[in-house]
């Protein structure tokens, strides 16, 4: 069996590399959570991920950031992963400063040169406004479904921090995302 290649995108930081205040996990097999159901699936999950963080925390600002990050990262998730008895895996990880939101999947391993091309992009853009609209428009353009632009939002609206790590294998790619929340100046 051939090795796993790994490649990390932005700052990604390894969960135990860290000495966290407290940890949330969610796990679930891909093909529990059906696409036609997806929508109230991920809603349901990530309300109540924002709920809890938010009483723990006593930050009533962070539900909203919250459950915004982890509903669209449950949703790429479930979306792209490939391997129906893959477990998803949403970890929420409370540090002083910060929630570090990691969401682990399986996805095609085809697709992985074009996503890192579109996480080098979105990293890199200044003017995160611009790519958006640009995105919106070739959408519209191509009639294309994937857009991509919740992870703009993600960046652009809710100031989230954004990193992967890809390790690939040869049947498919373990794609952990990473979105860190600055809890700095919400804490009370």
């Amino acid at each position: 069996m051939a090795g796993t290649d790994v490649v990390t995108l932005g700052d990604f930081i390894e969960q135990e590399s860290q000495d966290f205040e407290g940890s949330l996990a969610f796990t679930i097999k891909a093909d529990y959570i059906k696409r036609e159901k997806l929508w109230k699936s991920k809603d349901l999950a990530a309300e109540f991920l924002g709920n809890f963080w938010r009483h723990i925390l006593d930050v009533e600002s962070i539900k909203a950031t919250l459950q915004f990050v982890c509903a669209e990262l449950m949703e790429n998730a479930v979306y792209h992963s490939v391997k129906s008895e893959y477990m998803i895996v949403i970890q929420l990880c409370f540090k002083t400063d910060e929630l570090m939101v990691y969401v682990k999947n399986s996805a095609g391993t085809e697709h992985m040169e074009e996503f890192k091309k579109f996480a080098g992009t979105v990293l890199a853009e200044k003017d995160l406004q611009k790519l958006f609209i640009q995105r919106m428009k070739e959408v519209k353009q191509t009639g294309s479904k994937k857009s991509q632009v919740g992870l703009i939002t993600l960046i652009k609206d809710r100031g989230a921090k954004l990193s992967w790590k890809l390790e690939q294998h040869p049947d498919l790619t373990v794609v952990t995302t990473l979105a860190r929340i600055s809890l700095q100046g919400k804490v009370a």
